[in-house]
């Protein structure tokens, strides 16, 4: 069966590479507008539901579309990708010293046999990061891609050295729970 990840992050495309499954990627621009009043679990798999029915509805045969999301709570407020410089040191001085959430979602549509499957779910993990100085967030934000990442950083990248602990699946704080997708495809083998 035909199956699309529904993302152009190089980190997804990585992780489901590691899954040894034949999949292709097809994206579709969608909005990404989170609404801090609304329970931040519901928005990041409304948001990535919405990027899983933008390709789903553009194919006709049996498929699978896998769409994800992941956002950074803190505080009761959602965490983006930050606008500019001081958009990012101001996220990462919030998280130093701090207990933060991401949330990672994930979306699965299939078409199997003329019947439509829709898996919805999320993984939360609570990521503590220690004291980082003024000088350590500036030289961070200077020598990283930190624009595209919710929260400002990617662990994977080398903030890990700036993580006390972590309380969940390392994958999901990457973007895409590993675990939860794979368990997922192998209801549709």
């Amino acid at each position: 069966m035909r199956i699309i990840l529904a993302s152009s992050s190089p980190r997804r495309k990585e992780l489901m590479t590691s899954l040894n499954i034949p999949f292709e990627i097809i994206t579709k621009n969608v909005l990404e507008n989170l609404d801090e009043r609304k329970n931040h679990y519901e928005e990041c798999m409304r948001t990535a539901k919405e990027k899983c029915k933008a390709v789903f509805e553009d194919t006709k045969d049996d498929v699978i579309v896998i769409g994800s999301d992941t956002i950074v709570s803190y505080n009761n407020k959602i965490y983006g990708k930050p606008k500019d410089y001081v958009d990012a040191f101001n996220m990462l001085k919030a998280f130093s010293d701090n207990r933060h959430e991401v949330i990672s979602s994930v979306c699965i549509l299939v078409r199997k046999n003329n019947k439509v499957y829709e898996e919805l779910t999320y993984d939360k993990c609570d990521v503590y990061v220690s004291n980082m100085t003024d000088t350590e967030i500036d030289s961070w934000i200077n020598s990283n891609d930190v624009y595209t990442k919710a929260g400002a950083y990617a662990i994977q990248e080398g903030f890990g050295k700036y993580i006390e602990k972590i309380e969940g699946d390392f994958f999901s704080i990457v973007g895409f729970p590993l675990h939860k997708v794979y368990e997922l495809l192998k209801k549709y083998e």
